[in-house]
């Protein structure tokens, strides 16, 4: 009776149709049940197909149960006369039982159990041969033996589903799920490679890779599958966007490539290994609609995938403009946000920008302190809603994250606050927490997997004597942000913070060059427990990475060293014609000039042997000479001949007329006994 199904009518429960064989056996399938509703019977009544005999057909029905099959070969010779009874009563009922057809199935499956009930009708009386051979399901008992038969397949389905319980329980112990619920924090690991604050920082979905960016302008690539207990990163990029830092880093939806957001105007495109694949358009600085240009012409701030479409993101920039891009177009940008302020000069910086879950609704904060809401079916030249005053005017509002209901929104600005924001009721903030310091314009705070708690970082100052705090991790309840716990992270301000649901871990930057790496061994699952329990190989001679940092690494080309590098030309290969070649080059040769023989050439006077000798005969004495008497010899004839100056004044000035004063002004006289020296 367990392929029956039959109705609770018979006084007892329900038999569930599916049930499993006995060990060993294959799982018996549902039968499809004809109800009538004709001839006015009863919905109380059992229905189902006649069975199908092996000396009627050869071919047998698909809803065949193979544990009655097998009971009934077994028995066959022993119950002979029970099974011939119980045969002849199911007949008759099934030849007064109409059919109906929607429950048969298709029209060859209802054609099959025609003929099933009219070979029945002839074959009313079944020998013991047909008896032996019985193949079909047990026919219906009668009413008295229902009871029992159902009380037994009760039993045997909670049995079943039972032993299929745990089962589950089972497998489940075996594929365990990280529990959101749980805050990990019971083990922590260190990520140090960064030399300044690390402002920036991303998970890809399935929590394998880490991607950090700081204001030590580089960016590292960290594998948490290939990481051993010394927590190295597998790559650096120094400088991929020159002298700018890291102001936000993000990974696409499917991590396969991450968004560079830095203090820039150019957003740039990474694959996850780490090649630069693209660098977006700027825009005109001179224009001054930001509708017309291409890009952004300031700093950016932020940058945030749709978390729909995979090719598009959004970037924020000082520029008071918020743009969507395509990573398909990389040469304009495919939608202007404009952001009008009330501030002077009309523009404010959009310090903050981010997506609602499901992409309907853009979010921006600006510095003069509103809060704008855009809804993305919309043309975005003004926001849908607007919050005057939503915090202090002038302060930069890091971040702002939606809950995973799409109701509720947080945000966390450098005027020490965080406040919770209901998307239902948009006028004021539902709750706000004070006394939350925020040094780093780059500080966020995240709502947790489970959307149960809110979590961010809280900055320190230098004590008195120079040094650093504790920087925490502060965690609410995410309904009224009701303190839970502060977590003590290490020295420096808390900036970034990041909290993966797949793996169940939380990290957190600090300004000190650091990630944090947070995680429970019984309520996480991978990420950083790969690295914790992995030791680190032993140091090899001959092994190059051992050295820290890749650029010590110096690639040698022995052919370069001396030793391999024969000096003499003459013995190289083609010596003759590389000598003569070298020779004929002063520069490459340094040999000094040989004598000019013959006439001058290349300007340079000729010499011979005549003119060696002369030059020794013929010896040039006006160094031995005094010139003052070289010059007074002739001045007798001067006097008496006079050629050069006398015959010039001979008519106009023949008697000589001295100057009185050899200085042209009074100053220049008493400048130049100034001068003097005093005797």
């Amino acid at each position: 009776m367990e392929g029956f199904g039959l109705p609770t009518a018979f006084g007892s429960k329900k038999v569930n149709t599916t049930q499993a064989t006995k060990k060993g056996g294959a799982a018996a399938k549902t039968p499809t049940w004809a109800v009538a509703d004709d001839n006015g019977d009863s919905d109380d009544m059992p229905r189902r197909r006649p069975a199908l005999s092996t000396t009627s057909s050869k071919t047998s029905s698909p809803h065949t149960n193979t544990n009655a099959n097998a009971n009934a070969n077994a028995n066959a010779d022993s119950d002979s006369n029970s099974i011939e009874q119980k045969l002849q009563r199911a007949s008759v009922s099934m030849r007064s039982m109409p059919l109906h057809p929607m429950l048969l199935g298709t029209s060859s499956e209802l054609k099959m159990v025609t003929d099933t009930q009219n070979r029945d009708s002839k074959n009313t009386d079944i020998g013991d041969d047909a008896e032996s051979d019985f193949e079909g399901p047990v026919p219906p008992q009668k009413y008295s033996d229902l009871g029992e038969n159902i009380d037994e397949a009760n039993k045997d389905s909670e049995d079943e589903d039972d032993d299929e319980d745990d089962d589950e329980d089972d497998d489940d112990d075996d594929n365990t799920e990280p529990d959101a619920d749980i805050i990990p924090v019971t083990n922590q690991i260190k990520l140090s490679d960064h030399r300044r604050t690390v402002s920036a920082l991303s998970l890809d979905p399935s929590g394998a890779r880490l991607v950090t960016g700081g204001r030590d302008c580089s960016i590292k690539l960290w594998d948490f599958h290939g990481m051993n207990e010394s927590f190295r990163p597998f790559r650096a990029i120094d400088e991929p966007c020159g002298g700018n830092p890291i102001r936000d880093l993000q990974f696409s939806t499917s991590g396969d490539q991450f968004l560079i957001a830095s203090g820039a105007n150019q957003a740039k495109l990474y694959d996850r290994e780490g090649t630069a694949i693209c660098e977006f358009m700027k825009g005109d600085m001179y224009l001054r609609d930001m509708k017309n240009t291409k890009g952004h012409i300031s700093a950016l701030t932020c940058c945030k995938w749709h978390p729909n479409n995979r090719n598009l993101f959004l970037t924020a920039s000082l520029d008071s403009s918020i743009r969507i891009w395509d990573v398909e177009n990389k040469r304009q940008n495919k939608t202007v946000i404009p952001v009008k302020s009330k501030e002077k000069g009309g523009r404010t910086a959009i310090t903050a920008a981010t997506y609602s879950l499901d992409g309907k609704i853009i979010a921006g904060m600006g510095q003069d302190g509103e809060f704008r809401l855009w809804g993305t079916d919309t043309s975005m030249l003004r926001p849908t809603h607007n919050i005057e005053g939503a915090h202090m005017s002038n302060s930069v509002t890091s971040s702002i994250a939606f809950s995973f209901d799409n109701l509720s929104l947080i945000t966390r600005s450098n005027d020490d606050t965080l406040k919770l924001w209901d998307i239902r009721a948009f006028k004021k903030p539902v709750t706000t927490v004070t006394g939350l310091p925020c040094f780093y314009e780059e500080t966020n705070a995240i709502f947790s997997p489970s959307n149960r708690y809110v979590v961010t970082g809280v900055s320190v100052k230098k004590d008195s004597g120079g040094g650093i705090g504790v920087g925490q991790l502060a965690v609410f309840k995410k309904a009224d942000l009701s303190f839970v716990k502060n977590v003590d992270v290490g020295p420096g301000s808390v900036v970034k913070v990041a909290w993966n649901g797949k793996i169940n871990q939380i990290l957190a930057s600090t300004s000190e060059g650091s990630v944090h790496v947070f995680y429970d061994n019984n309520a996480s699952i991978g990420g950083a427990i790969f690295g914790a329990g992995r030791k680190v190989k032993g140091k090899n001679v001959d092994d190059m990475s051992f050295m820290e940092d890749e650029s010590a690494r110096v690639i040698i080309n022995p052919h370069a060293l001396p030793m391999y590098r024969d000096d003499n030309i003459l013995t190289r290969r083609g010596g003759k014609r590389k000598t003569a070649k070298i020779r004929a080059d002063p520069v490459a040769t340094r040999k000094p000039d040989r004598p000019l023989t013959g006439p001058g050439r290349g300007g340079k006077v000729g010499t011979s042997l005549t003119n060696h000798i002369m030059k020794g005969l013929m010896k040039d004495t006006m160094r031995d000479e005094d010139p003052r008497e070289a010059i007074l010899k002739y001045a007798d004839e001067a006097t008496t001949n006079p050629f050069w100056i006398a015959p010039a004044y001979k008519n106009t000035q023949p008697k000589p007329i001295m100057a009185e004063k050899v200085y042209e002004d009074e100053d220049e006289e008493d400048r130049a006994n100034k001068k003097k020296r005093p005797n």
